[in-house]
């Protein structure tokens, strides 16, 4: 049962869910999210055919968090829209995937890493404890919620908006790289052009519906999956028609994230109110 709870697939959704919380946290709108898990899926697949996995791992989270600072670039330099960055990097990566996968693979499939069942569980606690410990325990964690709560305030009380921003896209998109790194070392094995299209989607819903809290995060995005997996398990058991099993993950999401809304958990979960929010920092705070 555990197994199916909790297996290498929500792991690596887990990762992606956490980093674009982290991101979130801090006022920007993660669109590109999908279109970085693309991309970080097809150079983890062109790197396990030539280095060894620990090397590969190292090589993608800086390719990746590379591309974070060019966002930072546009959004808190630039000043650029949150949502046009990232709609329009997304057709960018999207193709890019395509094009290293394509022109740069050896093999079709890649040899799988295992990751025992204990470890699965263990990695998914871990994470999830330490973006908690870092988003409420610390002095930075403490200025990337303030500054996706009031950005202007937080200028005003000496706290650096674009710094700490580019903080949290770096955070994030390393969680994300290794959660795409792990979709496909350990968990698919194989790569086609654009495989992984629509897990980052995907895992920026389940943050929001989890209200942007680490532990939510989890217990949202283990049901979530389990059963988002389990369509073709459901129909054959208990011989459930194809549309009503489809909706089933969406639906429990719903009902989570309805039962936050109606109940006093509501009152103690902040969401980033600046979220997607251009910030200039000549402005006066209020």
């Amino acid at each position: 049962m555990i197994e199916n709870l909790l297996n290498v697939f929500t792991l690596s959704m887990l990762f992606m869910v956490l980093g674009n919380i982290v991101i979130e946290r801090s006022g920007i709108i993660n669109l590109t999210i999908d279109g970085v898990v693309t991309l970080a899926i097809a150079i983890s697949y062109v790197l396990m055919q030539r280095f060894e996995p620990i090397l590969s791992v190292f090589i993608v989270v800086l390719l990746i968090v590379a591309i974070a600072f060019i966002i930072s670039l546009f959004i808190n330099v630039l000043h650029a829209s949150h949502i046009l960055t990232g709609l329009s990097m997304n057709i960018a990566l999207y193709g890019l995937s395509a094009t290293i996968g394509v022109a740069l693979s050896i093999e079709r499939t890649i040899k799988q890493v295992i990751i025992p069942q204990s470890y699965v569980i263990i990695l998914a606690l871990i994470v999830t404890f330490m973006v908690w410990i870092l988003l409420y325990k610390t002095k930075i964690g403490t200025f990337i919620r303030a500054c996706g709560f009031n950005p202007r305030a937080s200028e005003f009380l000496g706290i650096k908006v674009w710094k700490v921003r580019t903080i949290a896209l770096a955070i994030g998109y390393t969680l994300i790289a290794l959660g795409s790194y792990i979709y496909i070392v350990a968990y698919r094995g194989a790569w086609l052009p654009y495989s992984g299209m629509g897990n980052g989607f995907l895992a920026l819903a389940l943050a929001m519906a989890s209200s942007w809290h680490p532990i939510l995060a989890l217990l949202i995005t283990i049901l979530f999956v389990y059963f988002y997996t389990s369509i073709y398990i459901l129909q054959l058991i208990y011989g459930m028609p194809a549309a009503i099993v489809n909706m089933l993950p969406f639906t429990v999401s719903i009902a989570i994230v309805t039962i936050i809304q109606i109940t006093p958990i509501k009152k103690k979960l902040t969401i980033p109110r600046a979220l997607g929010e251009v910030y200039f920092k000549e402005e006066r705070a209020t």
